[in-house]
């Protein structure tokens, strides 16, 4: 019987937050063979950096007792990026830390040690919920060039999809929820960057700038985020089209 390799779209990417190496190196040899893409991370400052490189994965396993960031710390970030579905790998087996992180931040927890198949069935079955979801996620349109799905993290730029950084996609998205409002450098790092790990008006720039090469037909003449001098960005609700006319946003 043949078999069809999924396409790089199709493959969902799960990573693997645990500081024990064997751990890592099981679930990325064995998931990659059930036809995942696999990220791992040796510890959640780690993750969170995998993340903002690569975006958001589709599923996290998340173990809890780490050094540096614990795994409930780690998943209250994750929680801050997006809607990231979290199963919990832990030894901590207390019906007390159990219930914490089934109702504060996961999909399932499993203890460890664990059973590969279990783990494999609990995956799918998260995977497929999630996708039943994402097909409801609206994407937004701002004009016929240009759309955005803030759930999923991608726009769709002339037709073709493009991926968004968490950070992209909230500074985007607080833009698009402000429309025809200038925005300051101060209410946007407040608004999309953690507070404990602030961000500066010069990391501010270098994202917009990224955003601008993603999304905008000419990152030189922005006609999406517009720069008013003196006082901050823009998403207009008059888009310039290339003829020079104005486009309503929606």
């Amino acid at each position: 019987m043949s078999t069809t390799t999924p396409t790089p779209q199709e493959t969902p990417r799960i990573l693997v937050v645990d500081d024990a190496a064997d751990t890592r190196l099981l679930l990325n040899l064995r998931l990659q063979r059930q036809g995942y893409e696999v990220l791992t991370a040796g510890s959640g400052t780690e993750a969170l950096e995998i993340i903002q490189k690569e975006g958001l994965p589709d599923l996290v396993l998340l173990d809890i007792m780490m050094p540096g960031m614990d795994g409930f710390a780690v998943a209250q970030e994750l929680r801050r990026m997006g809607d990231i579905p979290i199963i919990f790998l832990s030894a901590l087996s207390d019906t007390e830390t159990k219930v914490e992180g089934l109702s504060r931040f996961a999909e399932d927890y499993i203890t460890k040690p664990f059973d590969f198949e279990e783990l494999l069935a609990r995956i799918r079955r998260v995977l497929l919920r999630v996708a039943a979801a994402g097909e409801a996620d609206p994407e937004h349109t701002i004009d016929d060039y240009l759309q955005v799905n803030f759930a999923q993290q991608y726009a769709v730029v002339g037709g073709k999809q493009v991926t968004l950084t968490p950070t992209e996609n909230r500074l985007l998205h607080i833009l698009y929820a402000n429309r025809g409002r200038v925005l300051s450098p101060g209410f946007l790092l407040a608004k999309a960057w953690d507070p404990v790990r602030q961000g500066t008006v010069e990391s501010l720039w270098v994202h917009m700038r990224r955003l601008r090469s993603k999304i905008e037909p000419d990152p030189d003449n922005p006609r999406y985020i517009v720069t008013v001098r003196g006082q901050g960005y823009c998403l207009p609700q008059r888009i310039r089209t290339p003829d020079g006319e104005e486009a309503t946003t929606i």
